[in-house]
């Protein structure tokens, strides 16, 4: 039985290349350029195009808000709008500042300022139409890391287009904002005041908790927000690399109909594993203070071979949850209720020739998943050509691209057990890595930029 699933499982792999129609191919970009002044493009440092990789892109009513972090000199803007114009793909479409260039701008003397902000990842909406993003306060230049300010926790008001909030995160929450890269928001479904942030900070294996309501931040530590060791190895077109990001993405199921809370499902992009943990405990500042959590964390199981995943989302109407995975250049679902096993699980988008590193993937309010991809293995290991197309947004109709695979909820599950570890017998032993301080902000090894044995070592942060 177990082979058979498994043929099936590639059967299905392979025919999500065939069913790719489903999937609109929404924006690409050669490079990335900006609606900002003139002078701004021609001052030293001002634009360098090489160094513009698009870190995150989330959809909310016809326009989409592209992040791009300060990990090179030549960045004019962090954070940016583009407004759709069908027929797609819009192709090279200009970034506009948003919610203006000003808000962008880094002071010339790059000391801290409350209404400027320095790099962005992966900015989030809400359903009360806020845009939330961390502001990590860093430039993450390879050989100069310079933290120009505290990181942060803001939202905007996508009505006014006004910003709205800022929280500086206090120092007993996190050193510095050099691996806060994902957010997850956690809003109540009746009062829009009542909000809890979760930062995955992949550097330091933490994970922060923003209370929103009472201007409150607090972090957790557990084991399995580490990498998995034997699962840091990479091999992305052609290229063999090793990274090791602890926990980096965390999605959340529907809320419970009595106690309100939510499963939170996270995982560490070096690990082939997902993990639980209720918000009934992330939520309570006293819980992150135990140095010992019981079985309040729970391993759920194991996605496969070579199915480390950068970003997943769960989807509210259909309880799926879709993984980005890195190696294999896909789109996985699984129906979260059904058994987490791999022959539970479809790719349900694959290709090979676009998909290198998908670095975000969302679900916005109309039952549309969004993904976006950035090369940016090309950039660290091999060699950018600005002359193709490196970046891609694509959205795929939910319904639509599960429908008749397993992870359609009117589909039987194909094993009714899940999968724990990585051999069928569930007898492996999984081993996390220890956190150590290591040389470089945040620690990591090599301060998480790649190899050499310098203080200017080629950089990688997903």
């Amino acid at each position: 039985m177990a082979k058979v699933a498994r043929v099936a499982l590639l059967l299905l792999a392979g025919l999500a290349v065939l069913v790719s129609g489903q999937v609109d191919e929404v924006l690409k970009w050669q490079r990335v350029e900006y609606d900002v002044p003139a002078e701004v493009l021609q001052r030293e440092n001002g634009y360098i195009p090489i160094g513009n990789i698009p870190m995150g892109a989330v959809h909310h009513k016809n326009r989409v808000f592209v992040a791009v972090a300060r990990r090179r000199w030549g960045i004019p803007s962090t954070l940016n709008v583009v407004d759709l114009s069908p027929p797609f793909p819009n192709t090279n479409v200009i970034l506009k500042p948003y919610p203006n260039f000003a808000l962008n701008e880094l002071r010339a003397d790059l000391q801290p300022d409350a209404n400027r902000i320095v790099t962005v990842y992966r900015p989030r909406v809400d359903r009360c139409d806020r845009l939330w993003f961390v502001d990590t306060g860093m430039m993450e230049i390879p050989g100069n890391f310079t933290v120009v300010q505290r990181p942060s926790v803001w939202s905007i008001d996508l009505n006014t287009n006004e910003p709205i909030h800022r929280f500086e995160i206090p120092k007993e929450a996190v050193e510095t904002g050099y691996g806060l890269t994902s957010i997850t928001l956690d809003v109540d479904p009746s009062d829009c005041e009542k909000v809890f942030v979760y930062i995955s900070d992949l550097q330091t294996y933490r994970m922060v908790v923003y209370d929103y309501a009472n201007r409150r931040a607090w972090r957790f530590l557990h084991n399995y927000f580490f990498l998995n060791p034997l699962e840091g190895d990479y091999l992305i077109q052609g290229i063999n690399f090793a990274w090791d990001d602890g926990i980096f993405s965390i999605a959340l199921g529907n809320p419970d109909p009595v106690t309100k809370f939510r499963t939170a499902y996270f995982h560490a992009l070096s690990s082939n594993s997902e993990f639980t943990v209720s918000t009934r405990v992330l939520r309570n500042e006293t819980a992150s203070q135990r140095s010992w959590h019981g079985t309040d964390f729970q391993l759920l199981g194991y996605r496969g071979s070579k199915s480390q995943s950068s970003i997943h989302a769960f989807d509210p109407e259909t309880g799926v949850i879709f993984f980005a995975l890195i190696q294999q250049n896909a789109i996985l679902c699984w129906d979260s209720n059904k058994p987490f096993a791999p022959q539970n699980m479809a790719i349900v988008y694959k290709n090979d020739r676009d998909i290198v590193y998908p670095n975000d993937l969302s679900i916005d309010q109309n039952g549309y998943v969004w993904f976006m991809t950035n090369s940016i293995i090309k950039l660290l290991y091999t060699q950018l050509n600005l002359d193709e197309f490196n970046f891609f947004v694509w959205r795929a109709n939910i319904k639509q691209i599960i429908k008749g695979t397993v992870c359609d909820p009117a589909s039987p599950p194909n094993v009714n057990s899940a999968q724990r570890f990585g051999d069928e017998n569930n007898n492996d032993r999984v081993t996390f890595f220890e956190f150590k301080d290591k040389y470089g902000p945040g620690g990591g090894p090599y301060g998480g930029w790649g190899h050499g044995n310098g203080p200017n070592r080629p950089g990688r942060r997903p």
